[in-house]
């Protein structure tokens, strides 16, 4: 599937999340700125113009827009068929509701469709430039693909592979695409804002807090840790701007920060940060970080801990993401190697790779990003 990635010169922002290290490294920069739940088992005791980057990953189909999309649920047969998109396969809204047990209810007065599953609530208002998402109360700032087709509405899959659980496999051979509804973890997100206003800048972060944790020292831990990342940028903002303003060309600065979450299963939470600093220029700079956690103690996991089952996974992911970046146009050189403590998040069925602004390729590819599903990272062990 293809993702979004939001630029303009005042804005750059994405699909985000809240970690300490994304909201101190962003303020770092505010000067230069001018699995399945079996194998996961083991851890239980968007003024914007859009640009298209697609995921470099082997689950990107190839689309032919307004071709048919046989859907299959636990590859089971259902009635409906999706239709491939311009950027996404599309699916019916009918389809989530009675095919994935997902409730969808529409607002005729205000054109929003809500979708929930236990304690996540997605609201999607469509426009011309596809629907609005707000997740939990944390708008996300890159819309969905949506279509009105016969009469009936579809939008994109990566909804409910995003946020409301569900795995998805396309078989790009027989343009088709099997969905699994998986048990979301019993916990319950909201969303906390921060914002100050003040003649030289604007702060804005949205970030998350957790509830339902039966280990409360858990929910706790975590909870201060987003808190307090969101707390250092906010301070950290207003340092750089007394210290630094004007900016060159004299506009006021402004600092974002949003999340995502895109893991939510398995006993594992996983939150994907970005947070963006504009201080004169062409452009702002943005900063990405995931974050995943362990319910059952609140540890924040390193890459290395998720995939503890296959200890040499980096044989299998540094030769591809070595192969991808020599095949994109513009690639600086230098990749070797993903480290010993690499920038990730968990979405869908496997993890997501990913390196910041500048690291190997220019500003306009944004951030590089490469999903490798666990079956791929596990075939060598």
């Amino acid at each position: 599937m293809k993702k979004w990635i939001v630029f303009t010169g005042a804005l750059l922002l994405a699909a985000s999340v809240l970690n300490t290290g994304a909201f101190a490294a962003a303020a770092d920069n505010l000067q230069t700125a001018a699995a399945t739940g079996s194998e996961l088992a083991g851890y239980e005791s968007n003024t914007v113009m859009l640009t298209q980057a697609p995921a470099q990953t082997e689950q990107t189909p190839k689309l032919n827009p307004g071709q048919a999309v046989k859907l299959t649920v636990k590859d089971k047969a259902v009635r409906w068929q999706g239709r491939q998109g311009e950027e996404d396969v599309l699916v019916p809204l009918e389809f989530i509701q009675k095919s994935l047990k997902i409730p969808v209810k529409h607002d005729p007065a205000t054109g929003v469709y809500t979708l929930t599953r236990r304690y996540v609530v997605v609201e999607l208002k469509p426009g011309e430039n596809g629907a609005e998402a707000v997740v939990n109360g944390s708008k996300q700032l890159l819309p969905y693909e949506w279509k009105v087709i016969d009469g009936k509405p579809y939008v994109s899959v990566n909804v409910v592979v995003d946020h409301l659980g569900v795995t998805s496999n396309w078989n790009q051979a027989k343009a088709a695409l099997n969905l699994v509804p998986h048990k979301l973890n019993d916990v319950k997100i909201t969303t906390q804002r921060l914002e100050r206003v003040i003649p030289e800048a604007s702060i804005k972060v949205e970030y998350p807090q957790i509830s339902g944790l039966r280990n409360k020292t858990a929910e706790a831990s975590i909870n201060a840790l987003l808190q307090e990342r969101a707390k250092s940028f906010v301070e950290r903002a207003l340092k750089e701007t007394k210290e630094n303003q004007p900016s060159p060309n004299g506009s006021p600065y402004e600092y974002l920060g949003n999340y995502t979450v895109t893991f939510n299963r398995g006993g594992l939470l996983s939150i994907l940060e970005q947070t963006y600093a504009y201080t004169g220029g062409a452009h702002g700079i943005s900063v990405r970080e995931g974050l995943t956690f362990r319910l059952s103690d609140g540890k924040l996991l390193t890459l290395d801990e998720v995939l503890r089952k296959n200890p040499d996974f980096r044989k299998i992911v540094d030769p591809s993401i070595a192969k991808q970046l020599k095949q994109t146009e513009g690639y600086f050189g230098g990749f070797k190697t993903i480290g010993s403590n690499p920038d990730y998040y968990m979405k869908n069925n496997g993890v997501v790779i990913f390196f910041q602004l500048y690291d190997y390729l220019p500003y306009a590819f944004g951030f590089p990003e490469f999903y490798f599903p666990f079956p791929e990272l596990y075939k060598s062990n």
